[in-house]
């Protein structure tokens, strides 16, 4: 499923992507920016969930500030990262593998510093357990109980903003619990939504989409290699969200 601030995501963390493969000398503004008007076709009009020229002209102006304001940050431009590959993956133990998508990943002298980038307009909150978990994943990969963790909200802030991480033990114990969930249910073939409704706010497109409301405009071929599909706004649903939550706009990695 894909919308136009999903789109906006996808193509900023691709364009980084291949941005921090260029060398060192050849990450300037003008490479980063010629990566974008190449890689937009990739969600230009439909494919990217645009109902407009108008609507696509403006998100792709917003993914530009973006980029611009990452050039700021020379952090990004004089650092190396940390080779690894695209999905690493880690055994857990009790047949759980964990695996997951990093943007950032540098070594210094305090060790290993995990950064995730964000294109969303709404800041993840103190409980979000994304970085929790690449932090866990980074741990176990390198052998290293020194890890840490930071955003970098690329839509109004250039700089890395800490993230204060749970104890890693706490976050792999929390992880096995939720692997025995979704082992209990795949067993059982119990596939119920947790809000007590036909679905919630997590599934409900998914949901659409199967019953045949959604329009298949393409596959991505390069990262995810998945139907990319689109709703017509009317079949968006319009019951109201929890009052205290609001739905990502942005990739969850």
């Amino acid at each position: 499923m894909v919308n136009p601030a999903l789109a906006l995501g996808q193509v900023v963390h691709d364009i980084l992507a291949q941005f921090f493969l260029l060398p060192r000398g050849s990450r300037t503004r003008d490479q980063l920016l010629h990566i974008l008007d190449i890689s937009w076709s990739a969600i230009s009009g439909e494919k990217g969930g645009f109902s407009s020229e108008e609507e696509e002209s403006e998100y792709k102006k917003r993914g530009r500030e973006m980029l611009e304001r990452f050039m700021e940050n020379s952090h990004f431009l004089e650092t190396e990262p940390v080779k690894i590959s695209s999905f690493p993956k880690v055994e857990l133990g009790d047949d759980l593998i964990l695996t997951g998508k990093i943007d950032w990943i540098e070594k210094d002298e305090e060790g290993y510093h995990v950064i995730d980038f964000k294109t969303g307009k709404i800041e993840e909150r103190e409980d979000s357990q994304q970085l929790p978990i690449y932090a866990l994943l980074v741990s176990k990969y390198f052998r290293t109980p020194t890890v840490r963790a930071s955003y970098c909200y690329l839509d109004k802030d250039e700089k890395v903003i800490s993230f204060a991480l749970p104890k890693l033990e706490e976050t792999q114990e929390m992880l096995k619990k939720k692997g025995e969930i979704i082992k209990i249910m795949r067993q059982t073939n119990s596939f119920r939504c947790q809000s007590g409704g036909e679905s919630c706010w997590a599934c409900r497109d998914i949901l659409a989409v199967v019953q045949g409301k959604g329009k298949l405009v393409g596959i991505d071929p390069v990262n995810r290699k998945q139907e990319i599909y689109v709703l017509p706004k009317e079949n968006f649903s319009s019951k109201p969200m929890p009052s205290a939550f609001t739905p990502p706009d942005d990739l969850p990695f």
